[in-house]
């Protein structure tokens, strides 16, 4: 069974980083970590991803890079940073295939874990 401190080192944040920004507060941290899969960005940035909606697309990569920071989830944030660069210099969707695969793929893990924590740990 998943503990919070080991679902924050597997999702690749810095605990005691992560809780300084939240003022020293833990559950404060634990809150917004566990509701981070209802969040409504990732889906709209799929939906602005599908449509070929440049301008939605880079307003969805920007948030999710922002919270995923603010919740210390680093790796995740990295991987936004990188596609919202190449989006914000133009370079054709087709071109950021592998970005949007790999930021995707990395915010699937990221929620698969605390999925996972959540049904190993009912409130």
């Amino acid at each position: 069974m998943m503990n919070f401190p080991q679902l924050l080192a597997q999702a690749g944040v810095d605990q005691a980083e992560a809780v300084a920004r939240f003022g020293g507060q833990e559950a404060l941290l634990r809150r917004f970590v566990l509701r981070f899969p209802q969040d409504p960005t990732f889906p709209a940035l799929l939906e602005a991803h599908a449509a070929g909606d440049r301008e939605a697309l880079v307003r969805h990569v920007h948030t999710l890079k922002g919270v995923a920071a603010n919740l210390g989830f680093g790796p995740l944030s990295r991987l936004a940073a990188g596609y919202l660069a190449g989006l914000r210099a133009g370079d054709p969707l087709p071109a950021l295939a592998s970005q949007h695969e790999a930021l995707c793929a990395e915010y699937r893990r990221v929620t698969g874990l605390i999925e996972q924590f959540l049904a190993e740990n009912p409130a």
